[in-house]
């Protein structure tokens, strides 16, 4: 009888185990009868990348759990047109799913605004507080209203600053350099407001206008400096952190109301589990290329010191003053409050 009792517990056990293992997650072992579904995503990143890892993790997970009835094709480098063009692939139904880049978004909608503010994050955890609670799902729940259906929040790292031969610890030091920016009006208000001349050209010219001294500076996540060779013609990375750089998982939605609830619920499951493991790929991804850079000695990385960081962050007053009735004063003070409860 003890015996028995003691294997009855043991059961109870792992069965608690298991369960909690798989959280809110789609259950592996729930059937999916619905309809065969063939889709593509579309990312402008290179292979390899924190964010290409996500998406095929996405498409390998979906793939699984419908019983390789839905099967999603990744397509990265700009395989499938620029974000911009893609953006409106997803409106048309052209396209199924896309990673877009978030300050691109705001020429179709003005609720991803926010995300573009600089300095509006702390850390990994705030960024992650406001984006997978209340303020980053209303987000989401705007995107229907462009043709978007949002499923969940990845990241493409820090936007870090790199410049050609200027050591950069103050915004003064920014003064008349020439750097090359997102075509996102935030991204050049800002640049503008700390004296540096803020231009945009498209992300292929890039490399080419910094080795010519068209542009002194650019500004981007360091995965992208490492990939697109920026080190070898820009000697300092300055480890500014001043835009975390979420991309936003979405779906079509002509295609996604077309599909089964079924189908939709372990998509929106898979998503929310792809970009939980991106996140923190992504975060080791770029911790390990700033000691490569580190280590090669080719190139010098600059870390600012929370005070040389809060003077760029005091540069961005008259960003936040100029947007904050666009945007929502509220929005922004609540966003800072979940701020100062995480360290």
């Amino acid at each position: 009888m003890k015996v028995k009792r003691t294997l009855v517990v043991a059961a109870i056990a792992i069965f608690v185990a298991v369960f909690s293992l798989s959280g809110t997650s789609y259950a592996a072992d729930t059937a999916y009868n619905g309809p065969e579904y063939k889709f593509a995503l579309g990312h402008v990143i290179a292979d390899g990348t924190p964010l290409d890892v996500g998406a095929k993790y996405f498409a390998k997970l979906v793939n699984e759990r419908s019983g390789g009835k839905i099967t999603i094709n990744v397509y990265s480098n700009s395989a499938l047109g620029d974000n911009r063009s893609m953006i409106e692939s997803l409106q048309r139904g052209s396209l199924d799913f896309m990673f877009p880049a978030i300050a691109n978004l705001a020429a179709f909608t003005k609720s991803t605004m926010l995300l573009d503010l600089p300095f509006l994050f702390n850390n990994n955890k705030h960024a992650e507080a406001v984006l997978d609670g209340k303020i980053g799902q209303n987000i989401l729940n705007e995107l229907p209203k462009a043709g978007l259906v949002g499923l969940a929040w990845g990241v493409q790292g820090w936007r870090q600053l790199t410049t050609k031969d200027t050591p950069v610890h103050h915004p003064s030091d920014m003064e008349g350099l020439k750097i090359r920016v997102q075509d996102n009006e935030i991204h050049i208000a800002y640049w503008d407001a700390v004296g540096a001349a803020a231009t945009t050209m498209a992300y292929s010219e890039l490399f080419t206008a910094l080795q010519q001294g068209v542009v002194d500076a650019q500004e981007n996540p360091v995965g992208n400096v490492k990939l697109s060779g920026f080190g070898e013609v820009q000697k300092y990375i300055i480890k500014t952190d001043y835009i975390y750089d979420p991309l936003p998982l979405m779906a079509s939605k002509k295609v996604w109301d077309k599909m089964d609830a079924s189908a939709q619920e372990i998509i929106r499951q898979a998503a929310i589990e792809a970009v939980r493991y991106e996140r923190d790929y992504c975060y080791k991804y770029d911790d390990d290329i700033l000691k490569e850079y580190e280590a090669g000695g080719k190139n010098t990385v600059i870390y600012l010191t929370p005070e040389e960081r809060e003077e760029f962050r005091k540069a961005a007053k008259p960003v936040y003053d100029k947007y904050a009735s666009i945007i929502g004063a509220d929005v922004i003070a609540e966003v800072q409050k979940i701020g100062e409860s995480i360290k």
